[in-house]
């Protein structure tokens, strides 16, 4: 059986690291510097990490701050972020990053995420899926042009699945960084929809819920909020499940 992994997810914009609620820029909160993050992360023996840089649309990927990041590491780390061609992907893996998160080439160019498919493997590939739902409703969202997309989800979702990425993120937009706790009955219309392994981002709350979501049909949790503050609105406190509470969380599954 594949081990259930819990994921931090740390935001990079301008070589910080933010906390963002909802994909809305106004909301943004220092975190501190990335360095620090990790090295404070290293002591938690954490299962792996993902590294996603929203800094302004087509920046240019800072390799320079990648190399330190995965120098300093002592675990797993994925990138998302500006990865438009075949070298900039080579540059990312080369440093030491074990994953390229694909979003918005997915649908620009899916080309392109066959060619990164075909020379990685599909295990390095992890399609960053944004999920916007109202009510039954479920889109996918355009976080570049900032809108829903009145195409069919389900048949975006199997364009994607048929590129043959080896996990989906799906992170649901309407309760991502808030702390309001997780959409289960979205969740599990996710689940119905792919056979791929899921990665689940989105309203986590703390590491009861952790345990909650992992019991569903879904390989991992991430979080950007949980693993920065441990309570709604509270301060900046990086943190992570000790080995008992890591124990306790996958119980029964």
């Amino acid at each position: 059986m594949i081990k259930k992994r819990i994921i931090p997810v740390l935001l990079l914009k301008n070589k910080k690291l933010i906390h963002r609620i909802n994909f809305d820029e106004t909301t943004d909160t220092y975190v501190g510097d990335p360095i620090n993050a990790i090295n404070i992360f290293n002591q938690y023996q954490i299962d792996e990490m993902a590294f996603i840089d929203i800094s302004k649309k087509n920046s240019e990927i800072d390799y320079e701050l990648l190399k330190e990041i995965t120098s300093e590491a002592f675990f797993p780390i994925s990138y998302g972020g500006n990865i438009h061609s075949l070298e900039s992907a080579k540059k990312v893996i080369n440093i030491g990053f074990e994953k390229i998160i694909l979003n918005s080439v997915l649908l620009k160019n899916p080309r392109l995420v066959n060619e990164l498919v075909n020379y990685f493997g599909a295990q390095s590939i992890i399609a960053s899926i944004d999920v916007f739902s109202n009510g039954e409703n479920i889109y996918i969202y355009d976080y570049d042009n900032k809108i829903t997309l009145d195409d069919s989800f389900i048949e975006i979702l199997n364009k994607i699945v048929k590129l043959n990425p080896g996990e989906i993120l799906f992170t649901h937009v309407n309760n991502d960084g808030n702390m309001n706790g997780n959409n289960v009955n979205l969740l599990k219309k996710l689940t119905r929809m792919t056979n791929k392994p899921i990665i689940f981002k989105g309203g986590s709350r703390n590491y009861s819920d952790f345990k909650n979501i992992l019991n569903y049909n879904i390989n991992s949790i991430a979080s950007s909020t949980v693993f920065i503050m441990k309570k709604k609105y509270g301060g900046i406190v990086l943190n992570y499940p000790s080995y008992e509470e890591k124990i306790n969380i996958h119980e029964n599954m």
